[in-house]
């Protein structure tokens, strides 16, 4: 029996696995949802949320652009086990991400860190992918494929701070993006509209 008979890409998400754009699209799915994509070329950013330590202090690794291409089919994109800052900071070195098909066999991709500058509560995916496939890098693509899925209806600005801020700051930025995480959808909303109307 034909295993779909419609055309398109599954894409399963694994333990701690989230997206957070989608061919140039700011687009947002968590760990054990799926999206629907289009056939033919992707790029994803996804990262891994895992919680740390003892204190279980929910994380983000790094923004992770990945490139692969696949019709018709259906695919799980993984992370490793992640518990502890080692663990994390090996992912994050590493980015030993896995992409499988329906029948378990490895699917060819390419993947790159999506370097950030300063830190940043909320990142402008969209923007910054536009300048990362200028640069020409790895996991640079020239032409987008349509996307398919669900959009984010606000267009959420970053908050920059001076990287050279006192280095107290790195534990201020990790506390902050773990609130920002725990927080439902209402918060998060308020919480942008208070950084919007600050800068102005």
């Amino acid at each position: 029996m034909p295993v779909s008979a419609v055309a398109g890409t599954e894409l399963n998400l694994g333990a701690c696995v989230s997206v957070q754009a989608v061919n140039g699209s700011e687009q947002r799915a968590s760990s054990g949802q799926s999206l629907k994509l289009d056939d033919g070329t992707q790029q994803l950013v996804v990262e891994c949320t895992a919680e740390i330590g003892r204190e279980a202090i929910l994380e983000a690794s790094n923004a992770f652009v990945l490139v692969f291409t696949e019709e018709s089919t259906e695919l799980t994109l993984s992370a490793p086990e992640i518990r502890s800052r080692r663990d994390m900071d090996a992912f994050n070195r590493q980015g030993n991400w896995t992409l499988v098909d329906g029948k378990g066999r490895p699917v060819d991709f390419t993947s790159d860190i999506l370097e950030k500058e300063g830190f940043q509560l909320v990142r402008d995916y969209p923007r910054e992918l536009e300048a990362y496939n200028r640069s020409g890098a790895v996991a640079a693509v020239t032409a987008r494929a349509e996307t398919v899925g669900t959009e984010l209806t606000s267009n959420q600005e970053g908050l920059l701070l001076d990287s050279q801020a006192d280095p107290d700051q790195e534990m201020v930025s990790r506390m902050l993006r773990y609130w920002y995480l725990k927080a439902d959808e209402k918060t998060r909303k308020e919480w942008d509209s208070w950084i919007d109307s600050s800068e102005r």
